[in-house]
């Protein structure tokens, strides 16, 4: 395993309310017998040992995976980039030796093996304080890591009404890493009910080979 302990923590952000499927919380649901967390989770935990988790939930529904749960720190689910300024507000007070946060939203259960280690080794052969993650050209605004000194300008930025990820991120230093795969999207992410019919025809025909 590759640790970067001293340097890093991942933070799944499932803060949001889920409304195309229900209004329940997405990343639990099932398809193949197990659940898009466990996937992401399981994932994550094979590339990074400090691991939180973003959830805005009443009913501690993953307090069984024995990790930090934070909620976000501003009300009205103000959507992912109130997830991240929770996460840098958490590493602030609990871990602030820390000073990169990766994040991945809780809707994509086929995350490269690599993400964390390629995100990483960005910015350490850089010197941008923010690396976003893109598959064929596309960018992926959740998917990235983020140095942690940038917690009070996202916070003046959460303030002064931005909810859009891009308009705070294109402030900074930013840079992009591109994940490549030819039979699917590694950042696939399910949105509604009948992605998780495209998920499993993924899973059905092993391209998970990323």
């Amino acid at each position: 395993m590759i640790n970067y302990n001293n340097d890093l923590c991942a933070v799944i952000l499932t803060g949001g309310r889920s409304s195309r499927m229900g209004g329940e919380i997405k990343s639990l649901k099932k398809f193949n017998n197990k659940s898009i967390f466990d996937r992401i989770f399981e994932n994550l935990q094979t590339q990074t040992d400090k691991i939180i988790i973003n959830s805005n939930d009443s009913e501690n529904l993953f307090v069984d995976y024995n990790v930090d749960v934070i909620k976000d720190s501003l009300e009205g689910f103000l959507g992912p980039l109130a997830g991240i300024h929770a996460a840098m507000e958490w590493l602030k007070e609990n871990s602030p030796r820390i000073q990169w946060l990766v994040t991945v939203p809780g809707d994509t259960p086929f995350l490269p093996k690599n993400l964390v280690k390629k995100l990483f080794n960005k910015v350490m052969n850089g010197n941008n304080k923010i690396v976003l993650a893109q598959s064929n050209g596309r960018i992926h605004p959740i998917i990235g890591i983020w140095n942690s000194s940038l917690f009070e300008s996202l916070k003046s930025s959460l303030n002064s009404g931005n909810r859009k990820i891009m308009d705070w991120a294109s402030q900074h230093s930013l840079e992009y890493v591109e994940f490549t795969n030819s039979k699917y999207d590694p950042f696939f992410n399910i949105n509604r009910y009948e992605d998780m019919a495209t998920a499993k025809e993924i899973e059905k025909n092993n391209y998970l080979i990323c």
